[in-house]
C-alpha cells in the first residue's frame, strides 16, 4: 500500500511538470567576400585616329592707315586715304562677314527715327536757307538752332560708330555738295574728332551775315566752280562762315549722267539730295541716309531707275547688294501737310532700296534740355 501511494504520488507530480526547450538565436552577421572576376585586356585600337586642334583665326587687315588730325594752312589741307579695306569687314568673309567670326557686331544707328545696322554708312544733311531759315522766312540766332541740332546729333551718330566701321559726311544745299573725305574713313578717334573740326562752322548760331545773293561772299563762288572734284582739289581759303573748315565740290561725272533719263540732263541742273545721293553712291556704302525739307528731280519712277542704273554700275547687277536708301524729312515751317506730301514722294525709292522714312514735325523734340534752354535765351524767330 506504501508503496502503491509513493508511486502514485511519483506519477502525479511528474504529470504536472512541463518541458520548456530554449532556442537562443544567434545574430546573423553578412560578411562579404571578395570575388575575383577575370579582367579582359584592352586591345589597341586597330584603326589609328588622328585629332588635329583647330587653329583660331582672327582679324587681320591688310593694311590700315590713322589719319592723323590735319592742320589747316593758307593753301592745302592733307586729307587722310584709306586703303586695303575694300567694301569693309562684311565683305572679307562672303556674306557672313568677318564679324561673324571675331565678335564684331554691326552698330544699330538711330538717324532721327530711322534705326538701321551698318558698317559702312553715308549722312548727307540739308544745310542750306531751309535749314537755318525761321517762320519769319529770315536767319537768326534762334532759327540757326535748327541746323545746330541736326550737327549736334549728327555728331553723337559718328562719335557712337565702333572703330572698325567706315563712314563719310556731306553736307547739301541747292547747288553743292560738299563732303568732309573723298572717301570713306575708319571710325578712328582721330578721323571723328577730324570730322567734327570740320562742320564745326558751319552757321554758327551768331553770324551776321545770312544766306543771300552771291556778292556777300566776294569771290567764293568763282572760285568753287574751279575745283575738280576728281582731281581732290580742296578749298580752305576764305571760306565763307556758313560753310564749313574746308571745301570740296562735288561733280557727278559722265559715268553717273548718262543713266540720267532721259539722258539729256545737264550737270548744273543735278540739284539738291539728287547730287549728294549719287555722292553716296560712289562710296559704296550698305547704307545711306539723308535728310531733307523737300523733294527736288525726277519723278519717283524714273528716279528709281536712274538709281537702279547707278548701282548696278557700282554693285554689279545683284539687286541684294545695293545699298539702303532711308529719308528724314525736316519740316520747317509746321505745314505737316507738305511734309507728308514729301514723305510720300520718297516712299517708292525707300521702299525700293529697302530703307526707311520718317518726318521730323519739330525739330526741338530732337533737343537736349541744355539746348531748349539755350533756344528760350536767344534772340530772333524760330
Amino acid at each position: 500500500m506504501v508503496t502503491l501511494i509513493v508511486h502514485a504520488l511519483i506519477i502525479l507530480v511528474a504529470a504536472s511538470f512541463v518541458a520548456y526547450k530554449v532556442i537562443k538565436k544567434e545574430e546573423k552577421v553578412f560578411i562579404a567576400k571578395e570575388n575575383k572576376r577575370p579582367r579582359m585586356k584592352l586591345k589597341k585600337l586597330q584603326v589609328p585616329i588622328k585629332i588635329e586642334k583647330r587653329r583660331k583665326t582672327s582679324a587681320k587687315l591688310r593694311k590700315r592707315v590713322v589719319a592723323k588730325k590735319p592742320k589747316l594752312t593758307a593753301t592745302d589741307i592733307q586729307m587722310p586715304e584709306i586703303t586695303g579695306v575694300l567694301g569693309g569687314l562684311g565683305a572679307m568673309k562672303g556674306g557672313e562677314g568677318l564679324g561673324a567670326e571675331v565678335g564684331f557686331t554691326m552698330p544699330e544707328i538711330n538717324f532721327f527715327g530711322v534705326k538701321k545696322r551698318s558698317e559702312k554708312v553715308v549722312f548727307i544733311v540739308l544745310a542750306g536757307g531751309a535749314s537755318t531759315k525761321g517762320s519769319d522766312d529770315y536767319s537768326s540766332p534762334k532759327s540757326r538752332m535748327c541746323f545746330h541740332t541736326l550737327r549736334n546729333r549728327l555728331n553723337e551718330m559718328v562719335m557712337a560708330l565702333p572703330e572698325y566701321a567706315l563712314f563719310n559726311v556731306a553736307f547739301y544745299q541747292m547747288d553743292m555738295t560738299t563732303p568732309f573725305s573723298t572717301k570713306m574713313l575708319l571710325a578712328t578717334e582721330s578721323n571723328k574728332q577730324m570730322m567734327l573740326d570740320w562742320g564745326s562752322t558751319v552757321n554758327p548760331l551768331h553770324l551776321e551775315l545770312t544766306y543771300g545773293p552771291e556778292m556777300i561772299y566776294e569771290g567764293f563762288w568763282e572760285r568753287f566752280e574751279q575745283l575738280d572734284w576728281y582731281a581732290g582739289d580742296v578749298m580752305t581759303n576764305n571760306v565763307p562762315p556758313i560753310y564749313p573748315k574746308w571745301v570740296y565740290r562735288y561733280s557727278p561725272g559722265s559715268h553717273i549722267l548718262k543713266h540720267f533719263i532721259p539722258g539729256t540732263r545737264d550737270e548744273r541742273t543735278f540739284l539738291h539730295w539728287n547730287r549728294a545721293a549719287c555722292f553716296a553712291l560712289e562710296q559704296k556704302p550698305d547704307t545711306i541716309f539723308i535728310l531733307t525739307t523737300n523733294y527736288i528731280g525726277e519723278d519717283e519712277q524714273p528716279m528709281i531707275q536712274m538709281l537702279t542704273n547707278i548701282c548696278k554700275d557700282i554693285y554689279g547687277k545683284d539687286s541684294r547688294k545695293f545699298p539702303t536708301i532711308n529719308t528724314v524729312v525736316l519740316t520747317r515751317s509746321g505745314n505737316i501737310q507738305a511734309a507728308d506730301n514729301t514723305v510720300n514722294k520718297f516712299l517708292p525709292i525707300a521702299n525700293a532700296f529697302r530703307g526707311k522714312v520718317e518726318m521730323i514735325a519739330d525739330i526741338r523734340d530732337h533737343m537736349t534740355r541744355e539746348e531748349l534752354e539755350e533756344l528760350e535765351e536767344l534772340d530772333g524767330v524760330f
